[in-house]
This record gives C-alpha cells, sequence and structure tokens, in this order.
C-alpha cells in the first residue's frame, strides 16, 4: 500500500509541475489623453507674420530681464468663435501629462503677459489666424532653474446647465539663468507578490518605486528592477517627466519565481528631456524585499507529506494487528512434525 501511494502522490505532483509556465513579463504604461477640442481652434509659438513651427515657447532669462515672444490663434471651425487667453503655471497632471493649471498663477504664470486682448477674450471669425504679443519678465531674486509656464485658449460652453471649458494651451520651458542642479531621489519602494496558481510557477513582483525631483530643473525617469529569481525587467514607454519638486510612482511588474523571499533592486534612471541641455545625473539604486510564497505548491507538498504519513501509519497499524506466534508454518515444518509424532505413538 505504501508504495503504491507514494508513487501516486509523486505522479500527480510530477503532473502539477509539468503544466508549470512562465508568462511574459509584461510592464504597461497608460497613455496620455487627447484633447477634443484641437480640432476647432490651435495655439502655437508665433512670429509677427504667424506661426513659426516652434512647439513651445523656451528661453533663459536672468533674474530682472524680460524678453517679447508671440503666439498664434487660429479658429478652425466654421462659426465665430470667443476665446478665453490667460497665462497660467505649469504642472503635470495625474495622467503624467503637461498641464497648465487653471486659476490664477502663482509662480511663473503670473510674470507673462499676452496682448491683443479684450477683457482676457479673443474673438475670431471662421477661418481666422491672429498673433498675440506675448512679455515675459521675471522679477529679481529668483531662483534659477526651471519655472514652467503655460497660456491656454479655451471656449466655455453650456449644455442642460452644465458649463463646460474646452482648453488648448502652447507650453512655456521658461528657464530662470543661474547654477543648474539636476537631481532625483527614491522616497520609497513598495512591492507585492502575486503567486501563480500553478504550484512552484514563477509569480507576478510588482514594484512601485517613488521618484521626487529634487534639483531645480525638470528630469525624466526611467525604472528597471532586478535581483535573484526575478526576471530583470525596465519600465517601458516614455520616462516619467517631474519638475522640480514634483514625484511620481514608477510602476513596474516582471515575473519571479516564489523563493519565499526577494531581494531584488530598483534603479531610477534620470534622463533629459527634450531640448534640454545639460547633464543627467548618475542612476538611483534602491534594494528592496519582498516575500515569495508558492501556496498552491505548499498545499501539494502537504498533500504528499499527508499521504506518507498515512500510508507509513497504516503499515505499522498492520503490523502490531498480527498475533504473536501466529505465523503459519511451512510445508517442511509440517511434514516433520507429522512424522515425528507417528514414530512417538508406535513406541
Amino acid at each position: 500500500m505504501f508504495p503504491r501511494t507514494f508513487a501516486l502522490s509523486a505522479a500527480i505532483a510530477a503532473a502539477v509541475l509539468l503544466l508549470s509556465a512562465a508568462p511574459a513579463a509584461a510592464v504597461t504604461v497608460d497613455p496620455a489623453p487627447s484633447s477634443s477640442s484641437a480640432a476647432q481652434w490651435s495655439v502655437a509659438p508665433a512670429t509677427s507674420t504667424g506661426p513659426d513651427g516652434r512647439i513651445s515657447l523656451r528661453h533663459t532669462i536672468a533674474p530682472g530681464a524680460g524678453i517679447d515672444d508671440a503666439i498664434a490663434v487660429s479658429n478652425l471651425g466654421t462659426e465665430p468663435a470667443t476665446y478665453s487667453v490667460a497665462p497660467g503655471d505649469g504642472v503635470v497632471g495625474d495622467s503624467g501629462a503637461f498641464d497648465i493649471a487653471a486659476g490664477d498663477p502663482q509662480d511663473s504664470g503670473a510674470w507673462i503677459s499676452v496682448g491683443g486682448l479684450d477683457a482676457g477674450t479673443l474673438s475670431l471669425a471662421p477661418g481666422e489666424t491672429r498673433v498675440l504679443p506675448v512679455r515675459i519678465d521675471v522679477p529679481s531674486g529668483v531662483t534659477p532653474g526651471d519655472h514652467p509656464a503655460g497660456i491656454v485658449v479655451g471656449v466655455t460652453r453650456s449644455s442642460d446647465g452644465v458649463a463646460v471649458t474646452n482648453r488648448v494651451g502652447v507650453r512655456v520651458h521658461l528657464q530662470v539663468a543661474g547654477e543648474i542642479v539636476p537631481a532625483l531621489q527614491v522616497s520609497d519602494v513598495a512591492t507585492t507578490f502575486t503567486p501563480s496558481w500553478i504550484p512552484f510557477a514563477p509569480g507576478v513582483v510588482r514594484v512601485e518605486t517613488r521618484v521626487e525631483n529634487t534639483g531645480n530643473v525638470r528630469l525624466g525617469a526611467l525604472a528597471a528592477v532586478s535581483g535573484a529569481g526575478i526576471d530583470a525587467a525596465a519600465l517601458a514607454g516614455e520616462p516619467a517627466e517631474l519638475l522640480p519638486g514634483d514625484s511620481a510612482t514608477l510602476v513596474a511588474e516582471t515575473n519571479a519565481w516564489p523563493v519565499f523571499a526577494l531581494f531584488g533592486t530598483t534603479t531610477v534612471r534620470p534622463v533629459v528631456l527634450g531640448d534640454d541641455a545639460f547633464t543627467a545625473p548618475g542612476v538611483v539604486d534602491e534594494s528592496f524585499t519582498t516575500a515569495a510564497v508558492s501556496w498552491s505548491g505548499l498545499a501539494v507538498v502537504a498533500m504528499l507529506a499527508g499521504g506518507i504519513a498515512v500510508a507509513v501509519v497504516t503499515r505499522r497499524r498492520g503490523r502490531r494487528d498480527v498475533p504473536a506466534g501466529a505465523e503459519t508454518p511451512t510445508p517442511g515444518e509440517a511434514t516433520t512434525g507429522s512424522a515425528e509424532h507417528a514414530r512417538a505413538a508406535a513406541r
């Protein structure tokens, strides 16, 4: 009974293990949302004659100095329209895309003024384009580095009593001259391991790395994960943009073996974005540890151990149930005994 029980349990475990398969590592990055209003009007950097092909207003200005530029606003629709035009502070939204904060600007947005407006609005006929002068004046004593901003052109429409504002903006890459200090810092690493339902097969480890921009210029950030028992993986897609003082969570998921405890490293690589001109700082490494247990595998081991224990107990109990001296004599022994008994009776 014992050999058959053990063989059957081992065969079941072997069959389960043969079904084990490691799924491919996957890293996903959410796409930036698109603006449905872009087909109705546009705003772009310009010279006095119209749009000039630039994608943003980019300037480095000393504290206390100023500069002139321009934007062109075009009505691409078939109806006359009135647009609100306002500068604002630059921010990175929850989606990871650059945005321009609503409301009164508190930083560089307050240094920008736009001319050619009527109480902050601009009316355009269908197909009309108008160039608006832009003035940027940097106050004295301002901290060197990036001070992102933008200019928003929007339209507010009401439907069923609900006002909806669609906005299109042009980015202002504004840097105040002075010492440039690019720096990223890892502030926290959180890890979780999700085991596979297949015993002893690789599960998925999810590593969330919280990164802060502690310098004074924007930086991109990419993360990579490595370690014993972990399939090396890097965060795919575009690097996350961090403005000075910003933080973001970089998420990477990859395969990892259920070795009870995973010891790994998350490596953050700073990236210089766009046309920014400086040298990126070095990579930042941070170690992590997380439990990695195959619960289905432990269940298989427990069942095997239970089967073996039952077989051993059953065999020992069967031996104890046989009475002492009750063994059946062999045929030779029975014949010899009968002959001796016969001779004794004859005497």
